[in-house]
Parts: C-alpha cells; structure tokens; sequence
C-alpha cells in the first residue's frame, strides 16, 4: 500500500512528480499542484488513466476544458494534446498504460 496525498509538497514554481509504482506494463505517477500551478500544453505517448485525489484543475483538450474533481477519472489516448491547472491544491495520478513486449 502507498499513500499518494500528501507525498511530497510541490515545487515553488512548478508541480512536484514522484514515481508511485512502475513495473513492465504500468507507470503511476503522483503529482501536487499548489493553486495556480500548471503543466503547459503536453502529450503522453501511450495511454494514460488521470485521477483527482484531492483539490481540482481545469483539464484542457483541444476541444473544451473539464473541472476535474476527486473520485473522477479521464482516459487520454496516446497523443492527444492536453494542459493542467490547479484552481486550488490537488493532488493527482497518472497511470501510464505501456506497451506489453
């Protein structure tokens, strides 16, 4: 078991990331955001799975934002072009779908 919330304080001027779990097929990914703080326009190249633990962001796509909230989860298709901004403290996953060998 690994408590993600609270794992670590973000960066002054930028979100904090910490390696939660990563094996052959799987990558986890914890993020702390203070208020304010984003990740510019990005895109994985695998699927991922995005989850709010704590707080909430303004998650863009191309196409439209969503107010992403604790106990919701978005799947992103590899490539697909996205942002994140925290409106307040959050805490987030991203779990990196890889590729089976």
């Amino acid at each position: 078991m690994t408590d993600v919330i609270g794992r670590a304080e973000p960066f002054e001027d930028k979100p904090r990331a910490s390696i939660v779990h990563s094996d052959e097929t799987t990558k986890i990914v914890a993020f702390e955001f203070a208020a304010g703080q984003e990740l510019g326009d990005h895109a994985a190249h695998h699927p991922v799975l995005i989850q709010v633990l704590r707080g909430r962001v303004d998650f863009g796509l191309p196409d439209r934002t969503i107010d992403l909230r604790p106990g919701e989860i978005l799947h992103l298709t590899p490539k697909l072009r996205h942002s994140v901004v925290a409106a307040e403290p959050t805490t987030l996953t991203v779990t990196m779908l890889l590729p089976r060998d």
